[in-house]
């Protein structure tokens, strides 16, 4: 089954990427950007948004002049048989690399914060097969998850930064640009690591309806996941000012330290559960991308066999490649945003590019 022949709308595109890359940096990205931009944190998300912005419009290029096919499927056509196959081949080790990142993260957290005597390999291996049961059913039921999901993760952080506005301190967002810009850019850097995560639409965007629509939409999701993590930044900022770098999970505290006079108050339980959800519902799209890539690249008509396999090679993966969550934070922060930006910009401006000048694929211009 080729993405092409499984359909979703745009508007169920933009509720698959909004929690499908923004619910893991929630918790825990404003605590490692204010780690290098202090109280200037909050401007990370807008300095990345113009990067992430740019890997949308590669792949809406791409889907323009190749319809109904994914990277990996046109870029052989680009580049020759073996380069493409090695570039698609590169990207499903983004993919596979990302989703075990993201299963660490999960597990990392909900072991640190509601199950300390639970084994992270089994937080892992639970989240994993999860995972794939929702991915065996094609995008399309992972889009009709991010319909339920996205509207009440998007209520709850509301509500979050409503009940913890009496804690904050909008003193403690000055001196603004203290240490100059240098510090914002390399704080968006890291920042554009999480959203730079909208390639996903080089697999995503042929099971997409309309595809103009869905780029417009794509847009759309990135526009709220930078309005969502500006906002975190700030309230996180505002609330825990120079000791927010010293949090793992900054908005995390807050939910716990947020109340409404003396009837609403700890509701930090309610945000592991979205966390649990939403960190799931990253798994799985992501798993879905790296499934998809994988079976391309090799010549297989039906992805779905590969899923629990993959799985399963993600979750050892993941439990096995880094010590700690101290190990896994560091990582996050000084080797994966240079690492990510080769797949996130570099292989689909260099496919576009090359496209361009030799002419392959339908030609943008004539389709207008």
């Amino acid at each position: 089954m080729r993405p092409a022949e499984t359909k979703i709308s745009p508007f169920q595109l933009a509720m698959l990427l909004i929690p499908g890359i923004g619910s893991t940096a929630i918790l825990g990205l404003p605590g490692t950007t204010a780690t290098f931009a202090r109280q200037d944190a909050w401007m990370a998300p807008l300095v990345a948004f113009p990067a992430s912005a740019l890997v949308i419009w590669l792949c809406g290029r791409l889907a323009a002049r190749f319809p109904d096919e994914t990277f990996v499927e046109y870029a052989p056509k680009v580049l020759g048989r073996i380069p493409g196959k090695l570039c698609g081949l590169l990207l499903f080790w983004y993919f596979f690399h990302l989703d075990a990142a993201i299963s660490r993260e999960f597990a990392d957290f909900l072991v640190a914060a509601a199950h300390p005597r639970t084994p992270m390999v089994l937080a892992v291996g639970l989240a994993g097969f999860a995972a794939a049961v929702a991915v065996r059913h094609g995008p399309e039921i992972l889009a009709r998850l991010g319909e339920l999901f996205t509207p009440g993760a998007v209520v709850l952080l509301l509500v979050i930064v409503g009940m913890a506005y009496s804690s904050t301190d909008a003193n403690l967002l000055k001196p603004v640009l203290e240490n100059g810009l240098r510090p914002v850019l390399a704080s968006g850097l890291i920042t554009q690591a999480f959203t730079g995560q909208v390639i996903l639409l080089a697999v995503l965007l042929p099971s997409v309806t309309r595809r103009d629509q869905g780029v417009k939409a794509s847009y759309a999701a990135l526009g709220v996941i930078v309005a969502a993590l500006t906002l975190v930044s700030i309230v996180s900022l505002s609330v825990f000012g120079p000791i927010t770098d010293k949090f793992l999970w900054p908005f995390f505290k807050v939910a716990r330290i947020a109340k409404f006079g003396q009837v609403l108050a700890r509701i930090d339980p309610l945000v592991i559960g979205f966390w649990v959800g939403g960190s799931c519902f990253k798994l799985a799209v992501h798993l879905y991308a790296a499934v998809v890539t994988f079976a391309q690249v090799f010549g297989l008509r039906d992805w779905r066999p590969l899923v629990f396999p993959m799985s399963a090679l993600v979750s050892a993966y993941a439990a096995g490649h880094l010590q700690n969550f101290v190990e896994h934070g560091h990582m996050l922060a000084y080797f994966w945003p240079p690492y990510t930006q080769f797949f996130q910009l570099v292989l689909p401006a260099v496919v576009l590019i090359v496209a361009a000048i030799r002419g392959v694929g339908v030609r943008v211009d004539a389709k207008r």
